[in-house]
């Protein structure tokens, strides 16, 4: 448990049993890591995904999302299964909070911006109409975003001018980084990496949705809405995904603020804080689900899988 003099937030188990969270956070984890993987490949490696401006963002908050799927999840699993952080050691867990917290706040602040360039893309694409128009505005704008978010948690997480505390006996080691109990950087992680970023995705969605809906009434799909309707799509599924599992947090700490006893509120801070694990297992398959060249991909693999094997049996049965 950590507080500072405007909110506390609790580290503690959540009132689910762990064979459950195990088999639970197992069951989806595996199939997130994969379906990640694909998509990066496919996005990455194939030219004419790699040049399309709304992809890019897609790339960088799966790559952020990788780690808390490879790293944090095995490390909570971890912890199940043997009832503490093991080994017992600071590194083990600076290591899991700039995961846990680092990656997982830097998709959110990526999100942020996607919802914000989605208008860019779609409303004023004058604005990346040339070379120096799209370096500017596309890859200036999300390289300094990932650049800040990097030196600020590595700095804040493992480098704090402050002395941390674990305990080994609770997920995450029981504590938040020390420098969350600073009045000002506290703050400012809580209310900018935290209930700024959640608002700006919740604004700037709807606000795309009421867009797109008053431009097609206004000039009768004069907006090529066959063009934007994937990006617009995307982001919001994205968006309600985020917002689904987020929003419980945000309200609590909101509340918190407010003043709401610690007595009412730990246990849904505890449940609230454990759904947020969903989101990065869930984000792939989101992703998948709005990329319709992605899927005829995966359906071409397939099909090339099914036709090799009944050619191979039919081989095999002739030379028998």
């Amino acid at each position: 448990m950590e507080s500072n003099e405007s909110v506390t937030i609790y580290i503690g188990e959540v009132p689910l049993s762990r064979p459950v969270r195990f088999w639970l956070l197992l069951f989806f984890d595996i199939p997130a890591i994969a379906c990640t993987l694909f998509i990066l490949y496919y996005l990455l490696l194939r030219r004419p995904s790699q040049h399309v401006l709304s992809n890019h963002t897609i790339i960088v908050l799966l790559i952020a999302v990788l780690p808390c799927q490879l790293i944090d999840v095995t490390l909570y699993l971890d912890f199940i299964r043997l009832g503490k952080v093991w080994p017992e050691t600071p590194a083990r867990c600076l290591f899991w909070w700039l995961v846990d917290i680092g990656f997982y706040s830097s998709s959110t602040m990526i999100l942020a911006w996607a919802s914000i360039e989605r208008h860019i893309l779609i409303f004023h694409d004058r604005w990346i109409s040339t070379r120096k128009r799209r370096i500017l505005v596309h890859y200036a704008s999300l390289t300094i975003l990932i650049l800040y978010l990097t030196i600020y948690y590595i700095v804040m997480i493992l480098f704090p001018s402050c002395s941390n505390s674990f305990d080994y006996t609770l997920p995450v080691c029981g504590a938040m980084p020390c420098y969350l109990l600073d009045p000002v950087i506290g703050m400012w992680d809580m209310m900018v990496h935290g209930c700024l970023s959640s608002l700006i995705i919740a604004i700037f969605s709807i606000g795309l949705l009421i867009r797109i809906i008053v431009r097609r009434w206004q000039f009768h799909r004069s907006i090529h809405w066959r063009k934007h309707r994937k990006m617009a799509i995307q982001m919001l599924s994205i968006t309600v995904l985020y917002l689904v599992f987020n929003i419980p947090m945000l309200v609590i700490t909101i509340a918190r603020l407010c003043g709401l006893p610690d007595s009412v509120s730990a246990v849904p801070q505890q449940i609230a804080l454990f759904l947020t694990y969903f989101v990065p297992l869930l984000l792939p398959f989101v992703c998948f689900s709005t990329l319709p060249e992605l899927r005829r991909e995966m359906k071409t693999i397939v099909g090339f899988y099914h036709t090799h094997r009944a050619t191979v049996g039919t081989a095999t049965e002739r030379t028998l």
